[in-house]
């Protein structure tokens, strides 16, 4: 009889504190996490009114640098990469040659012929076989992912906690830029649709930034995030999720991403299907709804007009500070 051999998940590098502050830990794409402390309605809440913190340590982060690598860039990514300026960020999907979404990325300019790109956990091995594969002379490819850390500081009280901690230098700090910090970056990024920060730094230095953000933050009613906090939020900010609205097979017209991509470039990894989709039409699109009656709406769940099947739900949930069911869908385009 043949036998299989489960993976345990792999523990943040923040593990013992996220017990230590009473987590419920849960399996979330092969990482183990927390998904909430007290309880997502409180968690959710508070992001929206004060601040919290979450830990995204098991995002990935590749290093791309060398004499080639804006011209490499430039030819797999489906922005215009030249005009990004040190110190900025810039979102989009990452394209295959289909038009779908192998991932969605955000792209930091570190300098002249630096570049650091942020991926999602659950799509680190993919995605930088997807650049590896594409590298050419004169461009170095690294995986930075099991040496970094990533902190989410979220919430309308999350500009006065960081400076209260880290100091001025981060006051004009604008939305999608980014400056130095202990050998990572602040970035003013986030997934919550609040005004945040996501602090990356080396994991060493993790723990102590944590005790930093609580030691100041408590006052001001900091709390930690789990992650199904962390999903209420992006979802009621109709924010997409990579393998609920973003899949390999979906593309990001299709997504209402056209703004994260240019078709006026000359070429990129499936822009000519892309192109034509522009011209023609898509056939589905992306919508957010709130349910009239009771009920959660759930990932898989058809959506029906009149009796006929129009589309199904990639996301929903109950929403905390609104009361109310919402979810988003993929449906029929003339819907």
């Amino acid at each position: 009889m043949a036998m299989t051999l489960e993976t345990e998940p792999t523990k943040l590098p923040l593990h013992e504190e996220h017990l230590q502050k009473g987590a419920r830990m849960g399996d979330f794409g092969g990482w183990l996490v927390p998904l909430f402390y007290t309880s997502i309605m409180e968690e959710h809440t508070a992001v929206r009114n004060n601040a919290g913190i979450f830990d995204i340590s098991h995002m990935g982060e590749f290093l791309v640098e060398g004499p080639g690598v804006l011209g490499y860039l430039e030819k797999n990514l489906p922005r215009r990469i030249a005009p990004v300026k040190f110190g900025q960020a810039i979102y989009m999907p990452l394209v295959n040659d289909q038009g779908g979404m192998v991932d969605d990325i955000i792209v930091y300019r570190m300098g002249e012929q630096k570049f650091l790109i942020i991926v999602n956990a659950g799509n680190i091995a993919k995605d930088f076989e997807w650049f590896n594969a594409r590298v050419t002379t004169g461009v170095t490819l690294t995986d930075m992912s099991d040496t970094m850390g990533l902190l989410a500081l979220q919430g309308p009280l999350s500009q006065t906690i960081l400076l209260e901690c880290f100091g001025a230098f981060y006051k004009d700090l604008r939305r999608f830029h980014y400056k130095d910090f202990e050998g990572g970056v602040i970035a003013r990024t986030g997934y919550t649709g609040e005004d945040g920060y996501e602090i990356m730094i080396l994991k060493p230095k993790l723990k102590q930034v944590w005790d930093v953000l609580f030691r100041v933050g408590a006052k001001h009613g900091l709390l930690p995030i789990g992650f199904g906090a962390r999903d209420t939020l992006r979802l009621e900010a109709a924010m997409p999720l990579y393998g609920h609205e973003l899949t390999d097979e979906l593309t990001p017209l299709e997504a209402d991403l056209g703004w994260a991509i240019d078709l006026t470039k000359d070429t990129f990894p499936g822009s000519a299907i892309l192109k034509k989709q522009k011209e023609t039409g898509i056939q589905k699109k992306r919508v957010g709804f709130e349910m009239t009656e009771r009920g959660i709406p759930r990932q898989g769940f058809e959506i029906q007009r009149d009796g006929k099947t129009i589309g199904a739900v990639t996301s929903g949930s109950f929403i905390p500070t609104t009361g109310k069911n919402i979810g988003m869908a993929y449906v029929t385009a003339t819907e």
